[in-house]
């Protein structure tokens, strides 16, 4: 049975613990500031040397396989392709039909590299943390929280079981899913390039940021993010990958909680922003 006393109180050891305060970590904005720039980076390049699979190859760009002739010395896990065109013609899409689903996908890939290049923006150019993180739920839950999205698009692509190319319904279900990827990926980063200095994984306070997007909506990194995990959940759609989506979701609203509290430790106006702001949805309250 189940015994939220007893996990209450293992939390509360557990954010007793040193090696959960930052502050006491050697050298820490400069390591973070390095792993984050690197693992950023590594992403942002693989996402480069895989454009032929995602958002895939049609006619049109048949030129960049001459490009990726100079990578043949690579595993080919590492250069994949996919033929969109030739999958799509076979299936009776016009050539119209083709393009207009090529030009959704190549939205979406140039939305998301941009955000990875904006995450390694705002790794080079944050402040440093007014109030450190401390105790594990400040410190490693948001780790955690951070890498769960990567388990969801790592699952089996299953958008081709549930919603087959040749179903009438497959090109507006798609569209409508790249819809949702476009807009929270818009979103995501929108809130990031507003943030930037402020920056931060852990639950930390470094400067209040309250202009741009932020007038409206307190949490616009978590809610696009709610957006865009969602599209990649029905895309890989599982049991599994349902689940982690809605552990995901409620993670993360702990997660601003936990930054809602920091944030009014340090700052005295938060709680006057936080009334005439909206979680993750955006509403503008008079503030007079």
């Amino acid at each position: 049975m189940y015994d939220d006393r007893r996990m209450r109180a293992l939390l509360r050891r557990l954010n007793d613990l040193a090696v959960f305060d930052a502050g006491r970590w050697p050298a820490r904005e400069a390591v973070a500031r390095t792993l984050g720039v690197v693992g950023v980076a590594a992403v942002l390049f693989s996402r480069l040397l895989q454009f032929r699979r995602f958002p895939g190859m049609i006619a049109e760009v048949a030129w960049v396989d001459a490009w990726f002739r100079a990578l043949d010395f690579l595993p080919a896990r590492l250069t994949p392709s996919w033929d969109m065109e030739r999958w799509y013609a076979w299936n009776g899409y016009t050539h119209d039909q083709i393009r207009w689903l090529w030009l959704l996908r190549l939205g979406t890939w140039l939305l998301e590299s941009g955000i990875l290049s904006g995450y390694i923006l705002a790794w080079l150019t944050r402040g440093r943390a007014t109030v450190p993180a401390r105790g594990f739920s400040q410190t490693v839950f948001p780790l955690m929280l951070g890498a769960m999205p990567f388990a969801i698009v790592s699952m089996p692509y299953t958008f081709e079981e549930w919603m087959p190319a040749k179903s009438s319904a497959h090109a507006g279900a798609l569209a409508g899913i790249s819809a949702l990827l476009l807009a929270g990926a818009s979103l995501n980063l929108v809130g990031l390039l507003t943030l930037r200095r402020a920056f931060t994984i852990m639950t930390e306070a470094r400067s209040l940021v309250r202009h741009g997007i932020y007038r409206f909506i307190r949490h616009p990194l978590y809610a696009g993010h709610f957006a865009v995990y969602l599209g990649y959940t029905l895309l890989h759609l599982h049991v599994a990958t349902a689940a982690l989506y809605v552990v995901f979701v409620a993670g993360q609203a702990i997660r601003a909680r936990n930054e809602e509290r920091k944030l009014a430790a340090a700052f005295p106006d938060y709680e006057a922003y936080r009334a005439s702001t909206g979680m993750f949805f955006p509403v503008y309250r008079s503030r007079t």
